[in-house]
């Protein structure tokens, strides 16, 4: 594996943006958001007049916030730029991983958890990247309900979206002196959790740095336990299928070129990504505060990093990588967890073979224009400006 050292930073603070939404009264709507000309991509792929669908698979409902970057790239015209279409498809875990390993998807991005159990059955699958630096994971409870520590946490029934979230929860209870299987109670309740939880019908909310923020924006009276405080890991990566590793190498990297300049522009202007969300998906309710917590969750996720976005993953390890410290770290718990039987090699698991170049100077300024361009035209944001 390639030799690109870095410590893996664990403070899961939003970053300030340095560019922010400007008034959409002054321009026109389909104008809005990208400039008129864009010089041509530092090293991109060549117009050949047809582009490569890549087939994406959330373990979710992509009718959410969350893919943020995702659409970045794609209304911004990144992935286009390297000859590709994107299609986004929602799933769920593991048929995610499954899909991939079939040919059904070329990309998912599930907790790695889930993609080590998936492996250690015999699917056909590889991380090729990291999508969130840092230990995403936490819990909320709402705030005056005595539930303010880890230990709180002893005895307490915890939502979940799905069964599957056990195995990523698990890690960091454990590493928090919980017993996961005798200590807390495990309840079901898919997108109605966090209702569930503010009403009082469970006691704590799992769930993650970005949607914390959302819901905090939106009212939520909930507070939060940072598992990256006491697990220094990472979160949800990006899985290809071996056949799409070894035959589509190319694609892999475009595709993640172009996901590297879609976080980048996400960093300098939170509030542009969360207008361009909030405008794929305006059946979406959501109000602008809960918005943009999210698109400050996500650029806290992507980076994990309190400012020097720069120095550690633009100019010199890149976004996506993953050491194999922190790698060692995951497979350690999530043995300790159940979630694998026996602790498996680093190269079973990730390769970062086709992790791209770095991004360019060239796009780092053409991305820096889009930021400091964009002009928000949603309705979550004109509602609340």
């Amino acid at each position: 594996m390639k030799k690109r050292m870095v410590a893996l930073l664990t403070a899961a603070a939003m970053l300030v943006a340095l560019g922010g939404c400007s008034s959409s009264s002054q321009s026109e709507k389909d104008g809005a958001g990208k400039p008129e000309e864009k010089k041509e991509e530092a090293g991109g792929a060549e117009d050949t007049g047809e582009l490569q669908t890549v087939k994406v698979v959330m373990p979710r409902d992509i009718e959410c916030l969350d893919d943020m970057a995702m659409w970045i790239g794609d209304s911004q015209g990144y992935f286009e730029e390297q000859g590709l279409k994107l299609e986004m498809i929602s799933g769920s875990n593991p048929s995610d991983i499954q899909m991939v390993s079939t040919g059904q998807a070329d990309l998912a991005c599930p907790s790695p958890n889930v993609t080590m159990a998936q492996i250690e059955a015999g699917v056909p699958v590889k991380i090729v990247s990291g999508y969130d630096a840092i230990n995403i994971y936490g819990f909320s409870a709402v705030n005056g309900k005595g539930i303010d520590t880890w230990e709180d946490l002893k005895g307490k029934t915890i939502a979940l979206g799905d069964a599957s979230w056990e195995s990523i929860a698990a890690p960091t209870l454990i590493a928090a002196g919980l017993d996961p299987e005798k200590d807390v109670e495990y309840v079901v309740n898919g997108d109605s959790r966090y209702q569930m939880v503010s009403e009082g019908q469970v006691d704590v909310l799992f769930t993650w740095i970005s949607e914390y923020e959302q819901l905090k924006g939106m009212g939520y009276d909930f507070n939060y336990l940072d598992g990256s405080e006491i697990l220094e890991v990472f979160g949800a990566s990006w899985v290809a299928g071996t056949d799409f590793f070894d035959e589509k190498g190319e694609t892999l990297q475009k595709f993640l070129y172009a996901l590297q300049k879609s976080i980048y522009f996400m960093y300098l202007n939170p509030e542009a990504a969360a207008d361009i969300t909030c405008n794929q998906f305006p059946e979406i309710e959501v109000e602008w505060d809960g918005a943009l917590g999210c698109a400050n969750g996500r650029v806290g996720q992507a980076l994990g990093v309190e400012g020097s976005l720069e120095e550690y993953f633009i100019d010199e390890v890149g976004v996506g990588y993953m050491s194999d410290e922190a790698w060692n770290t995951v497979i350690d718990n999530a043995v300790k967890a159940g979630v694998i039987k026996e602790k498996l090699k680093v190269e079973d698991c990730y390769s970062d073979e086709l992790l791209p170049e770095l991004l360019s100077d060239e796009d780092k300024a053409d991305a820096k224009v889009d930021a400091e361009a964009y002009q928000c035209t949603s309705k979550v944001y004109e509602s609340a400006h």
